[in-house]
């Protein structure tokens, strides 16, 4: 019985570290600029979906910590950077750009979903914040009249290519967004007015991945591709560092939805897979159950509940039969209600049983809070001044100790 558990604990090991090579995407997250206020250090991991987390704390916001990355460094919380610049390359693992500080990076959502998280975040707190997000994917025609004004990209000379070809749809495209990299630049400095609002350019570059694939990651066509690139993140890196005095973050990542989607899927099935084996191990020691039926438990964190991630769950477990129709006596179905008891934080979808590992606290609770925080400290601190006082007080024929302890009161009166 123990090797035989011992085999299945192995076995299941085995499978979790196939499915966390299977899921793997890497990816780059590359500081290009950053204040003296901000100090980026080592080369540990960052996830991307604590990304938000990161550009949210450079800003000064509060954070909703779900990881640990030791990654930056706030030296001075007075002097924070006043926007934060983030150019996102889709389609593409890594860049081979000299410039700026490197990061792995582990691609575990859509820069989309980053993007709309940290957007989230600053609306949450003021609603006058510049936020931008442009897509160069959409060419000119379709940003029209952009977010720092009129966009006037400069014709591209073929004369200056040497691989990339105008001749050709993908390597047009992406020549028009370096173009379109060129003008924001050219843009800025005239158009940013800094206050004491944060905000956030967000740029995306789509049209990479399509050279990459035509002509493969090494070739030629390609490394001028990079270069071209990296010359553009120069050109914006510098010109928004012009416009902020220096006080902006500017970064940039790679990320790959095609490789997010997979992971999404194969972490799923390990998520659903593990949670059967673990309530079927728990319910093995307490009682031998006769009948079928099953109800997945599946933790997942709020913040990465998708609705793309919810239909999945849901159309994964639709032949699940519920286990209060499979002739469980009233003994059992009370086991059973005790072991999926939901809470107020407790979502029920279909089968699915979606719980929140955070403790949910009402909006009254700081002001409550602080109310008995400081009411005590006052009052320890007063009562602490009376006893000093009486402690100090002389105890002569004037004092009330004296009248109200002396034995010759009534005389003296």
């Amino acid at each position: 019985m123990v090797i035989s558990l011992k085999l299945k604990m192995l076995k299941l090991f085995l499978c979790f570290i196939i499915a966390l090579t299977a899921v793997e995407a890497s990816g780059d997250f590359l500081v290009l600029h950053s204040p003296n206020s901000i100090l980026f250090n080592g080369n540990e991991e960052v996830e991307q979906s604590l990304l938000k987390e990161v550009l949210a704390a450079a800003l000064g916001f509060t954070v909703k910590l779900r990881g640990i990355w030791n990654g930056m460094y706030i030296t001075d919380p007075f002097s924070l950077p006043e926007a934060v610049v983030a150019v996102a390359i889709e389609g593409v693992d890594s860049l081979d750009i000299p410039k700026g500080k490197r990061f792995p990076l582990n691609v575990n959502e859509v820069e989309e979903t980053t993007w709309q998280a940290l957007r989230e975040r600053l609306e949450v707190r003021d609603n006058d914040n510049t936020l931008v997000r442009i897509s160069l994917g959409d060419g000119l025609d379709a940003l029209g009249q952009s977010a720092l004004g009129e966009l006037k990209p400069t014709p591209i000379d073929e004369t200056s290519l040497r691989a990339l070809s105008l001749s050709k749809e993908e390597d047009k495209k992406f020549l028009e967004e370096v173009q379109l990299l060129h003008a924001i630049a050219k843009k800025a400095p005239s158009a940013i007015k800094p206050d004491s609002k944060s905000d956030i350019y967000w740029l995306v570059v789509s049209g990479l991945k399509p050279v990459f694939d035509l002509y493969g990651s090494n070739s030629t066509t390609s490394k001028e591709a990079l270069s071209l690139l990296n010359n553009g993140l120069n050109v914006i890196s510098d010109a928004f560092t012009q416009a902020y005095d220096g006080q902006v973050l500017i970064v940039a990542f790679t990320n790959d939805a095609s490789k997010v989607h997979h992971t999404r899927s194969v972490t799923l099935e390990r998520q659903k897979r593990d949670a059967s084996d673990a309530q079927d191990d728990q319910r093995g020691e307490k009682k031998n159950v006769q009948g079928e039926g099953d109800v997945t438990v599946v933790i997942i964190e709020p913040e990465n509940i998708t609705n793309e991630l919810l239909s999945e769950i849901i159309n994964s477990t639709e032949n699940i039969e519920s286990p209060y129709d499979s002739g469980f006596s009233d003994h059992d179905q009370n086991l059973t209600n005790t072991e999926h008891i939901i809470n107020s934080n407790t979502q029920s979808i279909g089968q699915i049983q979606i719980y929140s590992i955070g403790k949910k606290y009402s909006e009254n609770y700081p002001v409550i809070f602080n109310i008995f925080l400081w009411f005590g400290i006052v009052f320890v601190f007063s009562l602490l001044a009376i006893c000093i006082t009486i402690s100090e007080m002389d105890p002569g024929r004037d004092s009330i100790i004296y009248r109200m302890t002396s034995n010759r009161m009534k005389k003296d009166n």
